[in-house]
């Protein structure tokens, strides 16, 4: 190869790396709102946007067929996780009816920051709840919000509605978490008899080793890791049911949308890594039975029948005082009954959580759907 030739390779792998590097930070785009001609719909909305809440920036994704509508703040799973892939492609029906709000929470995806991690605390997160809420309440003149949690978002979410009632309309709590200790010593404990029973001897040893959980320090991922992905795979061969979109679970879902760029896509990862450890100490003395019996906002739990989840939510919903209570029960889902059964997640927030809550009359009986 002559000189001549040689520079056009390295001129032509220059140009390619600098486009890689180019896409890599690009802050990614969401798709408009289209109709049925493919044309964008007048009124609609869809903007990502970079805010600041607590002094540190974060991203929220805003989508809606209508600014007029009202707002749900969707709270993803977690800790430092992010589920906003899941509710891009399961719940975009929410935008035909709600301004839907996606918030990356700090320590993870877009708003991940690897330099102020080891200042993250759960007070931290519902403080930004609430300044996320007045700054979206501003925005689009608006009185009050809808706010969703789903998992680790419940968490925050209860705390945040019972500090800032004034805020909701209405609280919806997917998967709703009640105690973290004595959830995660049950699943402990079905895991390792499980285990034992099919004889998965090298399980067993690292569950024993590693003893029931609370765990604390360095490795606690790793302790946690078992637990947390074997326990939905012993519980499905014992007690076999019909899920729908069960590809929810796969990670892919997570983060292969056009919202995130390459550094995003990393950070997805990273935060999933390395914030859990950081937040999941914080949670292990949660009793909302003891600590979160008394909300000023209707509530409405969203429960897998097959959810580890389930286990405590009766015992909260007994005792939980507030202005409406509702209990729905998804009897063919486990942790992802927002995705797995999608439609009747729509249909309950559409038909039934707006016209109990966007007025000013609130239906005070208290119901159990089965």
């Amino acid at each position: 190869m002559d000189f001549l030739s040689k520079r056009r390779v390295f001129i032509f792998m220059g140009i390619i790396a600098a486009l890689i590097g180019i896409m890599a930070f690009m802050p990614g785009q969401t798709e408009s709102i289209i109709d049925e001609n493919g044309n964008d719909i007048s009124g609609s909305i869809a903007r990502m946007e970079e805010i600041k809440l607590g002094g540190v920036k974060q991203w929220i994704v805003v989508r809606g067929k209508s600014v007029n509508k009202p707002i749900l703040l969707l709270l993803s799973g977690g800790p430092g996780a992010t589920e906003m892939g899941r509710f891009l492609k399961y719940n975009s029906k929410l935008e035909e009816e709600f301004l839907v709000v996606n918030w990356e929470q700090r320590g993870c995806g877009k708003s991940y920051d690897g330099e102020n991690l080891t200042e993250l605390t759960v007070n931290q997160y519902v403080s930004d709840i609430n300044e996320l809420t007045n700054y979206l309440k501003e925005k689009f003149n608006k009185e009050k919000i809808y706010l969703l949690g789903h998992s680790w978002g419940t968490i925050i979410g209860t705390k945040a509605v019972q500090k800032y009632p004034e805020q909701f309309y209405a609280y919806i709590g997917a998967a709703q978490m009640v105690n973290i200790e004595k959830t995660d010593k049950y699943m402990y404990n079905y895991v390792l008899t499980a285990a034992k029973n099919a004889g998965d001897n090298k399980l067993v040893e690292k569950l024993e080793e590693a003893g029931e959980p609370p765990y604390y320090g360095e490795g606690l991922l790793k302790k946690y890791q078992p637990i947390l992905t074997k326990y939905a795979v012993y519980y499905k061969k014992e007690n076999p049911f019909q899920e729908k979109n069960r590809e929810w679970f796969n990670p892919l879902s997570i983060f292969w949308i056009p919202e995130y760029n390459l550094v995003d896509k990393i950070n997805v990862v990273k935060g999933m890594l390395n914030t859990f450890g950081i937040i999941y100490p914080q949670l292990q003395d949660l009793d909302f039975v003891e600590q979160a019996n008394k909300l000023e906002v209707p509530v409405y739990y969203l429960i897998g029948k097959h959810d580890y989840t389930a286990k405590y939510i009766e015992e909260y919903f007994e005792v939980l005082d507030a202005p409406s209570k509702d209990l729905i029960w998804f009897n063919n889902s486990a942790h992802g009954e927002i995705w797995t059964e999608a439609d009747k997640f729509h249909d309950i927030m559409v038909n039934k959580v707006l016209p109990e809550t966007y007025s000013k009359e609130v239906n005070h009986v208290k119901k159990i759907f089965k």
